[in-house]
């Protein structure tokens, strides 16, 4: 995914709102945002340090969670977009301890046995006919493990 960004202010409001200074830099600013699941968490202090510096992108470009995270920025408003980073992610977040506290490993096994077998709320969800048999004729749409459906349900404005 490769947007054109507006960086220009909608309002006045939006003006003085408490959004640092625009920074003047020559040529055009690109952010590009690789996949990598977890790593996306990782983009957002990259993406709150331009801004908080008064650096916003001209064109984001990402990949699988990057891309998500792109979508975010672009279709966002550049004084609400670090909060609806942030709220993506808090809406994704796993954690906490599985019940298993004396045995530190299983906690991890389990967790991560948990959210492969049923995803994580909001974000994706597991096709249970591809675990099943993976020669079972399911069909183009259907032939992946996971489906990001829940995610898409949700409107970028987040």
């Amino acid at each position: 995914m490769a947007a054109k960004v507006s960086r220009q202010p909608s309002s006045s409001a939006e003006k003085t709102g408490g959004m640092p200074a625009k920074v003047s830099i020559p040529g055009q600013i690109v952010l590009v945002l690789q996949g990598g699941g977890a790593l996306g968490s990782y983009q957002i202090g990259v993406y709150e340090a331009m801004h908080e510096a008064g650096i916003e992108p001209d064109w984001v470009i990402g990949t699988s969670i990057g891309a998500i995270n792109a979508a975010l920025i672009c279709g966002n408003r550049p004084a609400d977009r670090l909060a609806r980073l942030r709220a993506f992610w808090k809406t994704v977040e796993v954690g906490g301890q599985a019940g298993f506290p004396l045995w530190p490993a299983m906690d991890a096994s389990t967790i991560n046995m948990n959210t492969m077998l049923q995803g994580v709320p909001g974000f994706f969800k597991p096709r249970l006919a591809s675990f099943a048999n993976a020669r079972q004729a399911v069909g183009v749409e259907e032939a992946g493990y996971y489906t990001t459906a829940p995610s898409g349900k949700r409107s970028l404005r987040w």
